[in-house]
């Protein structure tokens, strides 16, 4: 995990290396800014980071929305035949058929269940700030490989270009030489070992086109881009000889960096999204308080209402007592309608209509351990990412360190090989005209002009491995980096 965000850090500083004109983009030509765009688009790895990030967000959100009460609703249509219990009447009947609907909507909510929603809600947050510091990392690895493939299509332009000049030297001397010869003051052998030194020259110009032409197609896959002939890079200009020793140590671009460090960050967000965790569980063993409501209504095909007037009949009652002599006693009772009809739905469901609401008291007692087990997980959780984010802060610090030491490496690789191109460089000068001049043999002319070529190829790497190194430790330090 270190070792990717040393990558990342490395590859944000060098993303923008060089002069304003690094943006300035020509049909046909890429920047370093345009490439990194290009790469961050289509990456898939961001994209499903970026997902990640989303769905953290969507659990956030949830969260918070699981503190309101829920609200249900429900209906039903049920046909019954057979023997049934009339919903009207609640008696039971054989041989009947009829049709019921119910309507109903229900709420709850929770009041009190140990804080172990409220905490829910910091957890999900704090998840969601580590997601996000996770994407920032993994922008930051892509950018990363995006510079280093880059810098090696620099350095390949640099290296061709050496190479073809070199070349055309070369060519001069060998003319030069065919001329002599042709006039006999020079003998074939120094003609012959020329040309063999172009050839050789050539080849080294071949393998390094070749390698051009590698570093071209890696960076074109790298950010997903179909390759072109006409695709080229921009080439900024470098100036290495501007680039200061740094004055401050280790520790302290340690301790002003690892406050913004993503890794950092994000480790500590989980730290804290433990400690959460941690007290959620312990709430299991709190007792839970619910308050919940309910509004219900139904209609029946069984409740019937009568049409037209009430139809009586006399029927006796009972005896009455006349001097002695028994007397029936008669009244008028209800035999009910000649027809009836399936009462109206409106005054059904008005009528049968009912509410209630009620409080739920749960105290967890014993749930097979359940509770204890998720409190001893969530602590060996919550020591588990104090350690990661201990070992997080352990590998930034090695990442600074070598950081700084690789800066002041090639800080000194630079001036030396410097010294060594200028001294080269004079000395090949001085056997070029001596050789020229015939004071000088062709085997220590070539061995001088060698000596020239490695040393230019040494300064060319080191040039760029300081201007890449001040770069990442600038950002190290937070500066600016364009």
């Amino acid at each position: 995990m270190v070792q990717i965000f040393k990558k990342n850090t490395m590859l944000l500083a060098f993303c923008f290396l060089g002069s304003p004109a690094l943006f300035a983009q020509e049909p046909g030509t890429w920047t370093l800014k345009a490439c990194v765009e290009q790469a961050l688009s289509k990456n898939i790895t961001v994209q499903q980071q970026n997902l990640s990030t989303l769905s953290s967000k969507a659990d956030v959100l949830q969260s918070k929305m699981a503190l309101l009460p829920n609200l249900n609703g429900n209906v039903s249509n049920n046909w019954q035949t057979g023997f049934a219990i009339n919903p009207a009447t609640n008696l039971a009947k054989e041989g009947v058929a009829f049709r019921t609907n119910s309507f109903g909507i229900s709420s709850s909510m929770p009041l009190f269940n140990g804080f172990q929603n409220i905490n829910n809600v910091r957890l999900q947050q704090e998840r969601y700030k580590a997601s996000e510091k996770d994407l920032e990392q993994t922008k930051n690895t892509i950018t990363l490989n995006v510079c280093n493939a880059y810098l090696r299509v620099l350095q390949s332009i640099e290296l061709l270009n050496s190479s073809l000049a070199r070349i055309e030297a070369t060519k001069a001397q060998v003319e030069r030489q065919k001329k002599m010869f042709e006039l006999g003051s020079s003998n074939k052998s120094r003609y012959l070992q020329l040309k063999a030194q172009l050839s050789n020259e050539e080849l080294v110009a071949v393998n390094a086109q070749n390698a051009l032409s590698q570093a071209y197609l890696d960076l074109w896959l790298l950010i997903e881009v179909k390759p072109e002939p006409n695709y080229k890079i921009e080439v900024p200009n470098f100036d290495a000889q501007s680039v200061q020793d740094e004055p401050k140590s280790i520790d302290a671009i340690y301790e002003d960096f690892s406050k913004l460090s993503p890794d950092v960050q994000a480790a500590e967000f989980r730290s804290r999204s433990s400690e959460i965790s941690y007290h959620m569980a312990r709430g299991g063993r709190s007792p839970r308080l619910t308050l919940s409501g309910n509004l219900n209504s139904f209609y029946t095909t069984q409740s019937q209402t009568g049409i037209g007037a009430l139809n009586y009949q006399t029927s006796q009652i009972g005896l009455g007592d006349y001097n002695g002599t028994p007397i029936p006693v008669y009244t008028l009772m209800p035999t009910g309608y000649s027809s009836y009809e399936v009462t109206a739905f409106q005054t059904q469901f008005n009528r049968n209509l009912g509410s209630s609401i009620g409080l739920n008291l749960g105290i967890p007692v014993f749930n097979g351990w359940s509770v204890n087990t998720n409190i001893e997980k969530a602590k060996i959780g919550l020591q588990s990412n104090k350690l990661n984010e201990k070992l997080t802060k352990n590998n930034l610090y090695r990442s600074v360190a070598q950081s700084y030491v690789d800066f002041k490496s090639a800080f000194k690789k630079y001036e030396a090989t410097k010294e060594s191109l200028d001294a080269n460089k004079e000395a090949f000068d001085v056997s070029e005209k001596q050789f020229e001049l015939g004071g000088l043999n062709l085997a220590d002319y070539l061995n001088s002009k060698n000596g020239y070529i490695r040393a230019e190829a040494d300064f060319t790497q080191a040039k760029y491995e300081l201007i890449f190194r001040r770069k990442v430790l600038d950002f190290y330090l937070g500066k600016p980096l364009y």
